[in-house]
């Protein structure tokens, strides 16, 4: 876990990457401080921007990130401090400017977090993409991820695959290999294999094609139901006509779904923490 002089030393890095035009007038500056703080309904709250009789300051909680990352990688720790302290300087930048725009969508996104109309965003450091045996959408995702990872030097971020059925196929769909090859994805070599417990449990989160297969999963595995979601807010089905353009699209829906995954767990996403 990173220690609280080590939370600290992250802050200031991402503060001297930043202009010294964003601190003007921030005369109380940027605070990590110890604690864990929640709002009046409990949600946990990682940082805040205040403005009194005092002046203006950001005060960050150490506690909060110690609870929600504890076990997450030096590199999710720095990128989640980052993405809370831009969040809290943006507070500050309006209030100059008497704009409150932010503070109005902050009060917005708690009331649809407590209204259940919108959940909170995804937090995986290793994610299991599951698809029905042999299908290759599974492998595709977890190589266009590994690969976006890289490109984003995420190299806290990790991926595998696996099929929904109890028993793995011999060979990947040929059209399902050409498709992924489209955006420089080799799955050819991949061997298809069978989801079993210890291996969803393995990962943060396992993101299932559709549905049904999140549905078979959870059926075997019940105590890891929170754990299986849908990689799309839609299934994501195998083609009805086995044509090659069909397959061809199948394969820019993966890699759109891929793109969104990476943004939601690179916090850039709007879903942002208040």
């Amino acid at each position: 876990m990173v220690t609280f002089e080590e939370a600290a030393k992250m802050l200031d890095d991402a503060i001297d990457e930043l202009p010294e035009e964003i601190f003007d007038k921030l005369n109380g500056g940027v605070n990590l401080i110890p604690a864990r703080r929640t709002d009046e309904h409990g949600l946990l709250v990682m940082g805040m921007y205040f403005v009194d009789q005092m002046g203006r300051h950001v005060e960050i909680y150490y506690g909060s990130f110690k609870e929600r990352f504890r076990n997450a990688p030096e590199e999710r720790w720095r990128r989640e401090l980052t993405k809370t302290l831009k969040h809290e300087l943006t507070h500050h930048i309006e209030s100059l400017a008497y704009d409150r725009s932010l503070e109005k969508w902050d009060a917005e996104h708690v009331a649809r977090l407590l209204s259940g109309l919108e959940d909170e965003p995804l937090e995986a450091s290793s994610v299991l993409f599951v698809d029905a045996d042999g299908a290759g959408l599974a492998p595709m995702a977890s190589v266009m991820f590994g690969h976006a990872c890289l490109d984003m030097g995420c190299t806290d971020l990790s991926s595998s695959y696996a099929g929904a059925g109890e028993t793995a196929a011999e060979h990947m769909i040929p059209k399902a290999v050409k498709a992924a090859a489209l955006y420089g994805v080799d799955i050819s070599k991949l061997k298809p294999r069978a989801a079993d417990k210890a291996l969803l449990e393995s990962y943060d989160v396992t993101l299932c094609m559709t549905e049904e297969q999140g549905d078979s999963l959870a059926a075997r595995w019940p105590e890891l139901d929170e754990r299986i979601i849908c990689l799309g807010e839609d299934d994501i089905r195998l083609p009805r006509l086995e044509t090659q353009g069909a397959w061809n699209r199948l394969a820019e829906r993966i890699a759109e779904e891929v793109r969104y995954l990476m943004d939601e767990l690179m916090g850039e996403t709007d879903d942002e923490d208040p």
